[in-house]
Formats: structure tokens, sequence, C-alpha cells
């Protein structure tokens, strides 16, 4: 039995692999025989390491039947996983077709959707019709961004949680987000280009630049931390103070930007309607690989959540692997919104609805923690799109707008047995 699902989940990331790969790979136009074989490199990487994932997380169970509560808790959230993801599975690849289908630009019929995708790979992105444009050219690569965002985000705000140990802390905790903010306001409304480093003209300078500020005000955050005392209180409180002066000083560049304040508003409330194939490299495959391997460390993350003490006695370095983790979260959320924009809530809502239906456990939480949030935020996108029409909203704005009344619920439905 256990062969066969192997089997089944190489087939499975096979195919996935290859239709993503494939799609990259024709958009770029690379058809060279070097890139291929590259291509097919990467795509048996990745199928065996989500194989390994697959066995290590889902495969290795006890034979026996559990006999105390503790295994019939573990036995019960694995069934509730193992519906999570099937049922998260079918939900985002609906929606992700439903994105391709709707828009502002008009609405396409199922079958003219499967014939614009078909032709867009026989035609190899050359020679494209208004349908094939619209499809291939638009929608997909946005709806592909914000999978991969909605997946990030999810996935750094369950990091920070666990390490900082708060509920209430979000992947902006560090200050990331008003770093980056702060170099996307100079860039966009005064043309900064870092004293010159920068072409003017270059069309990754704002995604550049707020990286780079993002982790800045992250490395600023974690000195000051360090300097406190290394305690999780003293990440929060650091990550406040710093945002707090790099939010001054984007307030006063605001004030002063003049007429190209909504540029800067768009930036700053998120947006994907500027995302092509092109940025969708630098997006997509970064932020899903640093995604996914934080499924290692699950197990640690668990021992993290027992108090520093009892890590310790178990052999973990706390400290080493807090500041680690640490970074790692803020470079994946710098990467999140350096292209798109901030966009908040996500996630600090994300993990508590996994938690809620799955429990604690990071070996479980975390995959269901991938589905939610691309499931969200594609919602969010489509959401965004189609609201208002002749204006796009900002999709940061719709994730609040969808997030909250579904947190509401089942915290009012499940609060009782949420234990955190």
């Amino acid at each position: 039995m256990r062969i066969k699902k192997a089997l089944s989940a190489l087939i499975l990331a096979l195919f996935l692999s290859m239709s993503v790969c494939v799609l990259l790979n024709l958009s770029a136009n690379i058809c060279a025989g070097l890139a291929h074989v590259t291509l097919l490199s990467v795509v048996i990487c990745v199928s065996f390491v989500f194989v390994l994932l697959y066995r290590r997380f889902f495969l290795m169970r006890n034979t026996n039947r559990p006999t105390n509560y503790v295994c019939l808790h573990v036995e019960r959230n694995r069934r509730r996983l193992q519906i999570l993801l099937f049922s998260g599975l079918v939900a985002v690849l609906a929606m992700l077709f439903l994105s391709l289908c709707c828009g502002a630009a008009g609405t396409l019929s199922p079958d003219k959707t499967i014939l614009a995708l078909i032709s867009f790979v026989k035609k190899c992105g050359q020679d494209l019709t208004y349908d094939e444009i619209l499809v291939c050219g638009s929608r997909l690569p946005r709806t592909l961004a914000a999978l991969s965002v909605g997946i990030g985000l999810s996935i750094a705000g369950l990091i920070y949680q666990a390490i900082i140990r708060n509920p209430l802390v979000d992947p902006y905790i560090m200050g990331v987000s008003s770093g980056a903010g702060t170099a996307a306001v100079a860039v966009v409304a005064f043309e900064f280009t870092f004293f010159g480093l920068f072409s003017s003209h270059s069309p990754y300078l704002i995604a550049i630049a707020s990286m780079m500020s993002g982790l800045v005000a992250f490395a600023c955050t974690m000195i000051l931390a360090e300097k406190a005392g290394g305690l999780s209180v003293n990440y929060v409180l650091s990550g406040v103070i710093v945002g707090m002066a790099f939010s001054a000083v984007q307030t006063l560049m605001m004030i002063m930007a003049g007429h190209k304040i909504i540029n800067v508003l768009t930036w700053l409330y998120g947006s994907f309607a500027n995302i092509s194939w092109i940025q969708l490299k630098f997006i997509f495959v970064p932020i899903i690989t640093m995604s996914v391997i934080p499924l290692i460390w699950a197990r640690e993350l668990n021992i993290i959540l027992l108090g520093e003490d009892q890590a310790k006695q178990m052999g973990l370095n706390v400290k080493w692997f807090n500041r680690f983790m640490l970074t790692y979260a803020s470079v994946l959320t710098s990467i999140c919104v350096s292209f798109v924009g901030i966009i908040g809530f996500l996630g600090l809502i994300v993990p508590h609805l996994c938690r809620m239906f799955v429990g604690s456990d990071h070996r479980i939480v975390m995959p269901a923690s991938i589905f939610v949030g691309a499931l969200i935020m594609i919602v969010a996108d489509l959401i965004a799109r189609m609201m208002y029409p002749g204006v796009e909203l900002p999709v940061g704005a719709i994730t609040t707008i969808v997030g909250v009344p579904i947190f509401i619920w089942l915290f009012v439905k499940k609060g009782k047995m949420y234990n955190g």
C-alpha cells in the first residue's frame, strides 16, 4: 500500500512540476536543449523531495490501533489533514481555473479557456490570439503569483508565531513591511536609485529596493532585540519600534509625493496587476521552494512550543534555531512583498484557521497552511478584479474583508476547543 501511495505521489509530483515548468519555459521562449535537460533535472529533484516529505509526514504511521487519548487525537487530526488537503487541492484548482475564466476584461467560457491554454502550449507563446493573450499572458501569471504569495505569507506567519510564541504575530512584525514600503515610496515618488547603484528605468528597481530595505529593517530589529536580551517579547517590541521609525519616514515622503501618491498607495496595499511571466520567474520558484523546505523543521518547531528549557533538554540549540528561522521567514516575506506590495492579515489568519481544524502539530499545520493560504489569496485577487468594474481594488484590503468574517465564525464556533 505504501509503495502504491509513493508511486502515486511521484506521478502527481511529476505531472504538476512538468506542467508548471513547461508553461514557464514556453512563456520565456527558452527552447534550447540544455534548458530542457536542466528543467528535467529540476523536475526529478523536486519530485523526489516531494515523495520523501510525503513518506515522512503521511506514510510513517503506526500500524497498531491507537489505544489512548493522545493517539486518538493525533489520528483524528491526521484524518482532518487528509480531508483538508484533498478538499484544499480541489478548491485551489477550481479557483485557479475560475480565475482564468473571469476578469475585468470579460468572462470566457470554460471551453474557450481550455482551448486557449492548449493553443498557447502548441504555439510556444508565439502569434497568440486575443483570448490566448488574455488567459495565458495576463491572467495565468498573476494567478500563479497570487498562489505563491499566499503560500509564502502563510508559512512565514506560521514560523513567526511558533518562534516568538505569540498568536498575534504576523509576517510583518519584524519591520519588513515598513522597511520595504519606505524604499518603494522613495523609488516611486522620487525615483531614488540608491545613489546611482541601479538604473532608474529598470523594471526591477522597486522589487530590489523594497527587498533590500525590508531586510535592512529586519537586521535592525534583530540587533535591537539581541541587545535587549533576545527574549520573545524583545523581538516583538523591537519590531514595533523599527516599524514605527520606518513608517514615520514613509509618511513624510508620501506627503511630499504629490500626484504620485496614487501609485504609492497601489503598491502599499498590494496588487498583482503588473505581474508578467518574466516577473513570475522571480516570484514563483523562490517562494514555493522556500515554503516547502520548512516542512523539514516541523518537529523542531513543535519542540520550541514546549519552551526554551524543555527544547534545550531535548538537544535543540534554541538561540541558533530561533535566529535562523526568523531570518528565513523574513527573507521569504521580503520576496513576497518585493513585486506585489504589502498584503496584510493573511499571514496572521491562515495559521489560526488551520490550527482550529487540525490542531497545533506543525507536521500537519504547515501542509494545511499551504493550501488554505493559496486558496484565500486567489479568491482575494479574483474579487479585487471583479468587484468594482474599471478599477482594481487593493488585494490587501480584500484579504482582510474576506478573512475577518471567516475567522470570527470559526473563533465563535470552535474557540472553546482552540488551545493555540
